[in-house]
């Protein structure tokens, strides 16, 4: 058995949480993409992140939001295109929807349309003993300053009770929750034992997670999909990028102190897996999209109530060529070269 297998048999890692948005695509076609009937949905009061109307799963926590072009909602409802029909599958969703499907066929699935957007997938790995991944052992390595990591920062946040100080909840963060990734490590056994009627529960539960979101998520997709890897390779290989623990030596510079041994064991066999995406510059046809899509309604309103009279335009262009930067002048000589080839 590989290094690889040998770790994904010993601990459990799983999607715990899948958030995207599907653009152009009838309500239906989307709730047909879930595997799942439209009566198996109810509809809810209000909506959500912005969208007017949201349907919940019966058999769990999996929410459909959008917006209706009517007050009706039905197999034959229009919707607002622009905005898309946006699908939530919480961590408890995910559980209870993995009981009858497979969360990585629906990813690769949606990764197929070209108008599916990505916005959060979490992958959590569980240590029902904490042999590998151990909260105590993490925290103490942290509060020494025993580990290096790109993220700046690290948090901590506990509970306890307030008759006995027994701690209710502990968890650590690696990096900004508010970012578009970093890593959450918590007691499972305690969060289990606050939040659960369930008896058998491991004594020493650790649970890591990885929360990818926009950019993040779609490169992880990529990586999934794409480079055939499994959930567990890239939670471990984006681990290997972002954080390691280390053993203290005789040597003032971190770089160089060995990985602790437990971490390598972790890591092994995985490589360093890249999650950013190199932003393209923008071009003239980009620029006049945005201001198609972003301000074309400002100009036309002004516009209007100046009677057509375009001498404020003309004022706001000069103004505006005296603070063009080089990415300006840039994309202004590559359309200029185009228009020129074309020509």
């Amino acid at each position: 058995m590989n290094a690889e297998k040998r770790i994904e048999t010993m601990l459990k890692v799983q999607i715990d949480w899948l958030e995207f948005t599907v653009l152009n695509v009838p309500l239906p076609k989307v709730i047909n993409t879930l595997d799942l009937g439209w009566m198996d949905f109810s509809p809810l009061a209000k909506g959500r992140f912005g969208y007017h109307n949201q349907l919940k799963w019966q058999g769990g926590s999996i929410f459909v939001m959008f917006t209706a072009n009517s007050d009706v909602v039905d197999l034959d409802t229009k919707i607002n295109l622009q905005s898309g029909i946006h699908v939530m599958i919480t961590g408890q969703g995910c559980r209870q929807y993995s009981a009858k499907h497979d969360l990585m066929h629906l990813i690769r699935v949606l990764s197929a349309h070209e108008r599916v957007n990505f916005t959060r997938i979490d992958l959590a790995i569980d240590d029902f003993e904490s042999k590998i991944v151990s909260y105590d052992k993490i925290h103490d390595a942290a509060i020494k300053g025993h580990f290096t990591s790109r993220w700046s920062k690290w948090d901590e946040v506990t509970s306890r009770q307030t008759s006995t100080n027994a701690f209710l909840g502990r968890t650590m963060y690696f990096g900004s929750q508010a970012s578009d990734l970093f890593c959450r490590v918590y007691d499972k056994t305690l969060e289990r034992k606050i939040n659960s009627d369930q008896k058998d529960i491991p004594e020493k539960w650790t649970r890591l997670e990885m929360v990818y979101r926009k950019d993040r998520a779609k490169k992880l997709v990529d990586h999934m999909i794409n480079g055939h890897k499994s959930p567990g390779y890239v939670l471990r290989g984006s681990l290997k990028q972002y954080l390691r623990f280390i053993l203290p030596i005789a040597d003032r510079n971190q770089a160089r102190w060995p990985t602790a041994p437990w971490w390598s064991e972790l890591l092994s066999n995985v490589e360093k897996l890249q999650l950013t995406i190199e932003k393209e510059d923008k071009t003239i046809e980009d620029m006049i999209s945005w201001v198609d899509h972003q301000i074309s309604p400002t100009l036309s309103a002004i516009l209007e109530a100046h009677e057509g009279d375009l001498a404020w335009f003309r004022s706001i262009l000069v103004e505006g060529s005296k603070r063009l930067s080089q990415k300006h002048k840039d994309a202004i000589n590559q359309f200029l070269q185009k228009e020129g080839t074309l020509a």
